[in-house]
Parts: structure tokens; sequence; C-alpha cells
């Protein structure tokens, strides 16, 4: 497996909000179903409220109509950028750790479907793995770092948490996420709002709040001081109209994608901060923590290095074992061939020659091709350091260390197994 061979599909918050909001109502479903029709099977899908990102390993180019208006990431760019996700460095508000998560449940459920496949499993974990050492030795996910942190704290600033009626639109992950910040709020009362008896409910046994199949916004609104939505509606569930018409002071809190409130309303008693609005609060974050962004970047680059060392070993020992299966086959057909030509009487001596000369051209052949193709290319310190390297094994009075003699005796076991085979 090359490192070349990533490749990665991506649409983010960077986009254009209307072009996002589209391809995010596009289900899992509808997305696998369109990367097997253009002959992608192993993958992993990681998607999360601003975030839609396809991994896969083939030499298939997909910059067709089934994803538009996409990004194109390809080799080391696309393992540095699943590094950097991981890293929380390509999140909306830097080093938050709900990306962890998500990144590691995408690779469950690709891993539990049988999409993924040894590199894209590999690549993931050392991703989760770095992920966690830089949360761990650096400030980079310290103070408000998620997005609904970050929205409580706008809240209680704003004075609509202490004392106030809070409504929760929402029974999944993200609504989960903001009632587990608000309880930790003083004298706050929560309500959950949502469709799902079931989900709803569990939330609100969970973490001691109320529950109330409700999605009526006007009875909603005239109920509450300020309102979080949080579910996948594909379409809004607060109409520019509703908001103009309000006549006390509210706030709205809109942590969807698509929206779920309609913005550039006029209406002076409220108030609405979505995810767009939220950029200026994200970039401050940022420039605090530039020293703690350097030091992982230096983790990322120290980390790509491992994986390429990782991958050329893969690949070396994939190579190895292909020449001593070719080498096998080579020895077993030229075994038959000399006993063939001793029956048909060949002396032993000559069959036993010329058998030893056509193994030893079958199998060497393409090496010593690929070192004259080398040479033509003018790859000469790479043959240099091949040579030496190999000189230096075959001297007598060279003694291989510790590691060397490993791998020779490996190579032995190998031909003393390959011997009781034939």
């Amino acid at each position: 497996m090359l490192v070349s061979d990533l490749r990665v599909i991506r649409w983010d918050f960077r986009m254009d909000d209307e072009k996002l909001e589209n391809i995010l109502k596009i289900e899992d479903e509808e997305i696998n179903r369109k990367l097997s029709k253009n002959g992608v099977e192993k993958r992993i899908v990681l998607r999360t409220c601003n975030r839609l990102e396809l991994y896969y390993d083939v030499n298939v180019d997909l910059n067709n109509e089934d994803f538009q208006n996409a990004e194109f990431i390809q080799g080391e760019n696309a393992i540095r950028h699943i590094l950097r996700v991981s890293a929380g460095l390509e999140s909306m508000s830097v080093g938050e750790n709900e990306i962890l998560r998500q990144i590691k449940d995408a690779l469950e459920v690709a891993m539990k479907s049988g999409r993924s496949n040894k590199f894209l499993s590999m690549i993931f974990n050392r991703a989760i793995k770095l992920g966690k050492e830089i949360r761990e030795k650096t400030a980079i996910s310290h103070g408000k770092v998620s997005i609904p942190s970050i929205m409580v704290e706008q809240m209680s600033m704003r004075g609509f948490v202490t004392g106030k009626k809070i409504g929760v639109i929402g029974t999944g992950k993200m609504a989960a996420t903001i009632v587990k910040y608000l309880i930790k709020e003083p004298k706050a009362e929560i309500t959950i709002f949502g469709r799902n008896d079931e989900a709803g409910m569990e939330l609100a046994q969970l973490f001691g709040v109320k529950f109330k199949r409700n999605l009526d916004m006007g009875d909603i609104i005239s109920q509450c001081d300020s309102i979080v939505t949080a579910t996948s509606s594909k379409t809004p569930l607060v109409m520019r109209a509703g908001l103009e018409g309000i006549k006390k002071k509210m706030l709205f809190i809109d942590i969807s994608n698509p929206k779920n409130i309609e913005d550039y309303f006029t209406n002076s008693m409220v108030e609405l901060i979505n995810l767009e609005a939220a950029n200026n609060i994200m970039n401050e974050n940022r420039k605090r923590k530039e020293n703690d962004i350097v030091v992982a970047e230096n983790m990322i680059d120290a980390e790509m290095l491992k994986i390429y060392s990782k991958i050329a070993e893969s690949e070396i020992e994939d190579y190895i074992s292909n020449i001593y299966g070719r080498g096998r086959e080579v020895l077993i057909n030229e075994i038959d061939k000399c006993i063939s030509a001793i029956n048909n009487g060949h002396s032993l001596e000559s069959s036993l020659e010329a058998m030893g000369n056509s193994v030893i051209n079958k199998i060497l052949a393409p090496q010593t091709l690929v070192l004259k193709r080398m040479v033509r290319e003018k790859k000469t310190e790479t043959i240099r350091e091949f040579l030496n390297s190999s000189r230096n094994l075959i001297n007598d009075d060279s003694a291989p260390d510790h590691e060397d003699q490993t791998e020779s005796q490996n190579q032995q076991d190998q031909n003393h197994r390959l011997y009781q085979t034939l």
C-alpha cells in the first residue's frame, strides 16, 4: 500500500452554507450507494454537524456528478488531513474533543460493515492515538473548545441561563451534549422538546430534566426564555415571521446543520447565534492557541514519518513474501522439468545444472532488470546504498548485528519449510 493511495472527498463548514446544507441532507445509505456504484467498496464515512468526509484507498477518480462541490485530497496531504482532523486543527473550534469520538465511531461502523481494510484501519487508529497524545501534551483542548460548550458560555454571558427557562429542541447526540453543559449551570430550568418519546425520556432521566413531546414552535417559544435547536431536520423549525412576531426578550442558539432557525429577521428583542455567527468566537479561540497549534503540527510531522516507515515496512514484507512465493513456484516447476529430463535419458549432472541455472535466472531476472532501469534513471545514490549493504551482508568478515542475524535465521527457516513442502 502506497502513501499516494489514500484519497479524501471533503465538504465542511468552509464552503458555501447552502451547498453544505444540501450535502449534509444526503443520508449515509445514499452516500454508500454512490461510492459502490463508482467502484469504491472499502471506505470510511466521517460525518459531523458541519463536515462530511469520505476516505478510500483505490485509484478511482470520483470527481464527477455524484460528488459535486467537493474538495479532493490525495496521498501525503490526505494522510496529513486525517491527522489534523483528529488533532482538532480542522475543526471550527480548534482543539474540540468531540471529533475524536466521531472518528472512532466512523471507523467502528466501517469495520462492522466490512467496509474498512487493513490500510484504512491503520491510518484511522494512528490518527485517534495521535489526537489523544496531542491533547495530553498541549493545552489545545483546554477551556471551552466544543461548539456546545461555547454556545452555553455565550448564553450564560448574556444572562439566559441562571434562573431561566431553556428549551432544547432535539433528542440526538448534539442535544444531549448541550443539556450536559446546561445542567452544570445554577438554577436553569431545562426542558427537552421532540417527537421521539423513547429518546426524549431517556435523555430526561439521564440528566434529570423535563421532556415534552411537542414541536409546536409557537407554544415552545411562549414557554421559554431561550431556545437551543439541535436537530437533523432538513427544513427550518423556526421561521423568520415567527421570530419577528416575538414580543419578549429571547435568545436563540442554532447548532444544527442544516439550519433550524431562519436568519436575517428584524426584531431587536430577539438575538440569534448560529454556527455562522459563531465564526468570530472560533477565530479568537484559534488565536489564543497559536503556540499549541505549532506543537501539534510538529507532532503531526513526526507521526507522518512513522506512518511512512510503517507503510514501507508493510510493502517490503509483501514484496519479500512475493519473492519467496515466486521462488517456490519456479523451484517446483524446475524440479518437475529436471525429473522429466532424467526420465528421458539426460544425465543427472546436466539435468541438475540446467535446473540450477534456470532457477537462478528466473528468480533474479526481475531484480536485475529493476537495477538496470534504476541506473538508466540516474538513481545512483540509491543503488550504491543497496550494493554496499548487500556486499556487507555477503562478506564473510562482516559480522551481522542481532537484527540481521534474526532476519537471516527467519529466511533460513522459510527455506527449510519450503523444502519440506516439496
